[in-house]
């Protein structure tokens, strides 16, 4: 029987050595029973509560190519302690007709009754584990969070962290006072970004819009702790960011850097934009997510200024300009590129033959292939490693960091296979008659549904970096890849 080993530990408390010690009682397991090992997959520092791990999912997806008969572990706990996904992945491998083993214990059969209550209370009991560890964890941290302790992460701009608490930074909170001080005075965000500019935040990159919503909504800056505001993540997944009832929130418990009167007319301020921006009228940018910056490669974001005399001028503006400042890319005039887009778009439908280009476009997109170039190149440079490495060995270089390489080099044949795979696999051919569909619903729907038919039609367009643009005309195809 050939089969593939797994094995996995769970965090950086663990040592490497877990992996080795449960790869050495999986081979033993083999070699016992005359099981031949033709891949290794590894997962370190992944948890096994749940399955989106790299090594793991690069077997699961080897056993759906049919390249062995069977998968070993060292236990049900090192496949996973969550009941439901070690049933599915039970039930996944039952399909496909290859049998999971466990080298320390007996796993049976999970369509029989006896050995599924078995199985079902060996798997519960690893789930049990985790959700006890977990308690007793959050309890820990719950009780540092009670004293104002620094729990891990960024600290916010202007504070420094020395012996697990929250130290003013003199030169930052200088700027974030700056910052509250200008928007207090109803300054905007183009006025305090260019009063701070060349100041950066604590991950080293210039700051931008979204750096001051975030700095003007922190209450640490008037002193107030908060850990646990809203349930982000259960178990590393996305639990919806609702209010957490278990939030920790003292106040007076770090240095503040703003005063409260000042924090109270920034908050009301905002809450008044927010009002404001919910109560005005949505500007429509035509061409939103079309525009390329040649510069520095960002999308153009439409932004709409007025001047002195209330009269208001809309633009596409570089997104790394806009936010950050970090490109000076001319902004484009909104209303004179949407004029043009949208005249070349109406002289390329009355010059187009419908179903002549539609026949055109259809069979381009059927006889095109995928480019993956980069990864084939990958594949044959990892092959090439693969074999040189089985040459070694078979000379008598067999230590243990060449087979571990070798085990990677392995997974990761594995995974450009199943991407090329997956890529060139066959797809439903592109009608001629779906493509003229198309043409034909922008000439029916011109005047009531413009924003759709640029969509269809509109590629990306480019600005350059005098001003200009390049715009690509002629109609996107659903799922072939690109705009023709």
């Amino acid at each position: 029987m050939n089969a593939a080993a797994y094995a996995r530990y769970s965090t950086s408390r663990q040592q490497h050595n877990s992996i080795e010690y449960q790869l050495a009682e999986i081979r033993r397991y083999c070699k016992e029973h005359e099981i031949t090992i033709i891949a290794t997959y590894t997962d370190e520092e992944e948890s096994g509560t749940n399955t989106d791990r790299p090594g793991f999912q690069a077997m699961v997806s080897a056993a759906a190519r049919g390249e062995f008969e069977a998968v070993v572990i060292y236990d049900i706990t090192r496949g996973s302690r969550d009941v439901g996904d070690w049933f599915s992945f039970r039930k996944s491998m039952l399909m496909l007709g290859v049998q999971v083993i466990a080298a320390t214990q007996n796993l049976g059969d999970i369509t029989n009754s006896n050995d599924f209550l078995v199985e079902l209370l060996s798997v519960g009991m690893g789930q049990r584990e985790v959700l006890e560890t977990r308690q007793k964890s959050i309890n820990g941290v719950a009780v540092k969070a009670r004293q104002g302790a620094f729990l891990g992460g960024t600290p916010p701009l202007g504070y420094d962290i020395v012996d697990g608490a929250y130290v003013v930074n003199p030169g930052e909170a200088r700027v974030v006072r700056t910052i509250f001080e200008l928007y207090g005075a109803g300054k905007s965000y183009n006025d305090i970004l260019a009063a701070v500019s060349g100041a950066v935040g604590k991950r080293g990159r210039p700051l931008g819009t979204n750096s001051l919503h975030s700095i003007l909504t922190n209450e640490r800056y008037v002193g107030v702790y908060t850990w646990n505001k809203r349930k982000v993540k259960l178990f590393r997944k996305w639990a919806g960011g609702a209010p957490n009832p278990a939030c920790v929130r003292l106040e007076g418990a770090i240095p503040a850097i703003i005063d409260s009167d000042t924090w109270e007319r920034v908050q009301k301020r905002m809450s008044d934009n927010k009002r404001n921006a919910s109560n005005k009228a949505k500007r429509t940018y035509l061409l939103s997510g079309l525009i390329e910056c040649e510069a520095c490669g960002a999308a153009y974001v439409g932004h709409t200024s007025t001047n002195s005399k209330g009269f208001e001028t809309r633009y596409y503006v570089c997104g790394n300009k806009y936010r950050t400042r970090t490109c000076k890319a001319k902004n484009i005039n909104a209303d004179e590129l949407e004029a043009f887009v949208v005249q070349q778009l109406k002289m390329y439908l009355l010059e187009t033959d419908f179903e002549a280009e539609a026949q055109r476009i259809a069979d381009q997109v059927n006889h095109s292939a995928p480019d993956l170039k980069e990864e084939r190149a990958e594949l044959a440079d990892v092959t090439a490693k693969i074999n040189n490495g089985l040459k070694a060995i078979l000379n008598g270089m067999d230590i243990p960091e060449l087979r571990e390489e070798m085990d990677k080099l392995r997974v990761r044949k594995s995974e450009l296979e199943d991407i090329i795979g997956r890529r060139t696999a066959s797809r439903e051919p592109v009608k001629p008659e779906d493509i003229a569909a198309v043409f034909q619903y922008a000439v029916e729907r011109w005047d009531t549904d413009l924003p759709t038919i640029i969509k269809q039609h509109v590629g990306k367009i480019y600005a350059h970096t005098d001003g200009s643009c390049s715009v690509n005309v002629g109609v996107h195809i659903n799922g072939c890849g690109g705009r023709i």
